[in-house]
């Protein structure tokens, strides 16, 4: 599947809805966040063993849960928190769904883009309603829009690490047997 590509009124929805989830945003995590919904997981290391080594490793050293469990961001991509995999279950069970989760996250992936040039058209068209919807100093949408202009990832701001601790990864929710596995994990 290529890339998405969103109208202004569909950004903005997004926006709407990050926001009702996780109001305490900088422009970085916005960038982020479309980011996310346009690409997926597409820079992650599609390495089985690697990623989950990296799931298991982050999951033992959060402290708290990340919400929600399921957010979906776009038509496509869906935040699955890590939380989620804090079932009651031995240690080799609980390995069992972190492999799970790897192998959908690797089904997910895109290619990683070469060309961002969709990014850089629906941030330059969405500036001025994203400023409207998320008041910030010029200064830090300055530098979100230099990193558009390159095509850099980047991490969640210090602000939305401190009010969410954020710990989840990215998967294509329309992969059904795997996003009902982990329904079912949670009733």
């Amino acid at each position: 599947m290529p890339q998405i590509e969103f109208n202004a009124l569909q950004i903005e929805e997004i926006i709407l809805d990050e926001l009702k989830v996780h109001p305490k945003l900088e422009p970085v995590d916005i960038y982020k966040l479309l980011y996310q919904a346009m690409y997926g997981p597409s820079h992650i290391v599609r390495d089985l063993g690697q990623l989950s080594m990296s799931i298991s490793s982050e999951l033992w050293q959060s402290e708290q849960p990340y919400y929600p469990f399921y957010q979906d961001i776009g038509p496509v991509y869906t935040r699955i928190s890590l939380s989620v995999l804090k079932v009651d279950s031995d240690v080799k069970e609980r390995q069992s769904i972190i492999d799970y989760l790897s192998r959908w996250i690797i089904a997910s992936c895109e290619e990683e883009p070469d060309d961002i040039e969709l990014l850089r058209h629906s941030w330059n068209l969405s500036l001025p309603m994203m400023k409207r919807l998320m008041p910030a100093e010029s200064e830090a949408w300055d530098k979100v829009t230099e990193m558009v202009s390159h095509g850099r990832i980047t991490s969640h701001s210090a602000a939305f690490h401190h009010y969410y601790s954020p710990h989840y990864r990215l998967v294509r929710k329309d992969l059904k047997d795997y996003y009902k596995y982990f329904m079912e994990l949670n009733k």
